[in-house]
């Protein structure tokens, strides 16, 4: 008996849980806007405090004090950006930013990598098909990928990613 009236609980409480209706977090136009608004407000507040160790570094002071201004008034827009959209029912906004930065930094090391080894192929295809042309073309693309690459990198390392091209593979 015990154990049917156990087993009449565990049915309830399944039954329950099945029950449950969860409710899907559709994203306004207006909250997509200010979440992208957020992502380009952390980006140049990356952007200042990095300006401002390679000042300091440099010896510059003065400059680094108008990069650290910078950077202070773009941390006073971002908080008031988290302030509307936390209002507006997102979860930690600006971890959430963060986080897709990341992702889209990762995603632009990985897509130059591919395109680097793309161009590579092709370059050793036109070698061996006799087209001089189209090798040289292929090495300037490579030239101009690697370009793309090493700002990709910086952009990646200062937003906070220590090792891009490891991540990106």
């Amino acid at each position: 008996m015990k154990k049917l009236g156990l087993m009449a609980v565990a049915a309830l409480f399944a039954v329950a849980a099945f029950a449950q209706t969860t409710t899907t977090a559709t994203k306004t136009p207006e909250e997509k806007a200010q979440m992208k608004d957020l992502r380009k407000d952390v980006r140049a507040y990356n952007k200042q405090k990095a300006a401002a160790k390679q000042d300091i570094n440099k010896g510059d002071l003065a400059g680094a004090k108008a990069d650290l201004a910078a950077a202070k008034a773009d941390k006073k827009e971002i908080k008031a950006d988290a302030k509307v959209l936390k209002s507006e029912g997102v979860d930690h906004p600006i971890k959430l930013a963060d986080k897709q930065v990341k992702k889209i930094d990762e995603k632009a090391v990985k897509t130059d990598i591919k395109d680097i080894s793309a161009d590579k192929v092709a370059e050793q295809k036109a070698v061996k098909a006799g087209d001089i042309k189209a090798a040289q073309a292929d090495q300037k693309d490579i030239k101009a990928d690697r370009k793309d690459l090493k700002k990709d990198i910086r952009q990646a390392r200062r937003d906070g990613i220590k090792h891009p091209v490891r991540r990106a593979k």
